[in-house]
């Protein structure tokens, strides 16, 4: 019998702190903070495909350039593996324009989610702050209301 009073007493104890409403803020903020910091790596990975992307395509703009000066009679080498292949100039130039709209397709995903994610962040900064200023708030009021209850 006396584990059981053990375990209804700690119950007690913990029903009472857990209706602290400065705990449950906390609790709150906590999470809303944790949402926040996942967005964050989210975003960090989003940026760094947007740098991979922006490298390739200025990779392929080079390479489109070169291209561009070659005349049609001109020899273009594709390496594949370990070995040079003949290709035809045409096929190159078509190979490196369909690489590039590619890429800017990708780009332009990414740089949406970019986007998205931002107005995400942005709209849980604001409630964190929201919150952590409620939570202040309360926290005066309850300091306030103990100093009443001490000079009463």
């Amino acid at each position: 019998m006396s584990p059981n009073t053990n375990s209804n007493s700690g119950n007690g104890n913990g029903s009472s702190s857990s209706t602290n409403p400065g705990t449950a803020m906390a609790a709150a903020v906590e999470d809303q903070y944790a949402k926040y910091r996942v967005i964050q790596e989210e975003m960090q990975q989003l940026r760094n495909n947007q740098q991979m992307l922006m490298q390739q395509q200025n990779e392929n703009d080079m390479v489109k350039q070169e291209l561009d000066v070659l005349d049609a009679n001109d020899q273009v080498y594709k390496l594949v593996g370990h070995v040079l292949l003949k290709n035809e100039t045409d096929d190159a130039k078509q190979t490196v324009e369909q690489r590039l709209e590619l890429i800017k397709n990708e780009l332009d995903k990414v740089e949406t989610k970019i986007r998205d994610k931002e107005e995400v962040m942005n709209t849980i900064g604001k409630k964190i702050q929201e919150m952590q200023s409620a939570m202040q708030a309360a926290a005066a009021e309850a300091a306030r209301a103990i100093a009443a209850q001490a000079q009463a």
